[in-house]
């Protein structure tokens, strides 16, 4: 496996529920069938659902979830709302009820995703859930986030970065994006990113899927992951903010010992060691997007 694909393992976690795909149920399960046993299962993360949903999908997926025993559960990555004890108790009954030796097949929330919005938020919610789950909190890249992702770290947590959305002003400005990467690493706080993330290099495109779609740029996961990996390195973060605003795929040079971008350079050590404990996943609601583009600049 070459550098760049083992830096992209399980880094899509597949939302097709949410916009601009907002598929139905039926077709996002099915679509996850299908990656899952396609060539490019390897870069293939959890299946996000919200947990007011878990029941619907739970049917939809009867005839898809693998059911011998020793097989591989599928793994959901759930999205709590605000009853988040409700919504524990939900992801905890399915759990239960798709256990090895069920008949409704194998499957598993074992990551949750919730919003953290005030002091407090992290602590309560977390209290509702065992520590076996891997939580996933919200925050707002508004300058003001430092207290929260400080919390997330007390209680052993991850940090969620929302980096788009289908107008334009979702999209928040590059410096917030740095300047959450660069606390997150200073906290020692892992953390994903959701949204607006389709495309692997940064440029313009259309922002949903409609015919005349407005355009707005958007991020690149690369320029995204790229940026946290050499933040980790130790970048300033004006550098970091030029990478992640870089659109010229040619700066990017990707050998099977590691990648360089405009001088600076990771070793395979560096982005295995991000994916593995800094930059964990990105949703995106689309799959084949994301892996194509990669395919296309012929990093995959």
């Amino acid at each position: 496996m070459n550098s760049i694909r083992a830096f992209l393992a399980e880094i899509i976690d597949y939302a097709g529920l949410f916009p601009p795909a907002s598929l139905p149920m039926g077709a996002v399960v099915s679509n996850y069938a299908e990656y899952l046993s396609g060539p490019d299962s390897d870069l293939l993360g959890r299946l996000v659902v919200p947990a007011a949903r878990l029941t619907e999908f739970a049917e939809a997926a009867r005839d898809f979830l693998p059911r011998r025993n020793g097989s591989a559960p599928w793994r959901l990555s759930v999205l709590v709302g605000d009853q988040t004890e409700a919504d524990a108790r939900s992801i905890l009954e399915f759990n239960s009820t798709h256990l090895e030796g069920s008949h409704s097949g194998l499957a598993v929330c074992d990551s949750v995703e919730m919003h953290a919005r005030q002091a407090g938020d992290v602590a309560r919610a977390a209290a509702y859930l065992p520590g076996s789950f891997r939580m996933f909190f919200e925050i707002e890249p508004d300058g003001g986030h430092a207290p929260l992702i400080r919390e997330v770290a007390l209680q052993k947590a991850a940090a969620k970065i929302r980096t788009g959305g289908v107008t334009e002003a979702a999209f928040p400005a590059s410096a917030r994006v740095v300047q959450f990467i660069a606390e997150c690493h200073r906290a020692s706080v892992p953390f994903k990113a959701t949204a607006g993330l389709h495309h692997l290099i940064r440029s313009h495109y259309p922002l949903t899927y409609e015919p005349q779609s407005p355009c707005a740029t958007m991020f690149g996961y690369l320029n995204l992951f790229f940026s946290a990996a050499f933040i980790r390195k130790g970048m300033h973060e004006d550098e970091a903010r030029m990478l992640l605003e870089e659109q010229s795929p040619g700066a990017f040079d990707i050998t099977d010992d590691g990648a360089s971008w405009r001088g600076h350079v990771l070793s395979n050590t560096d982005m295995q060691e991000t994916r593995a404990h800094f930059a964990l996943s990105f949703g995106s609601c689309s799959f084949r997007e994301p892996v194509d583009e990669a395919r296309a600049l012929r990093l995959i």
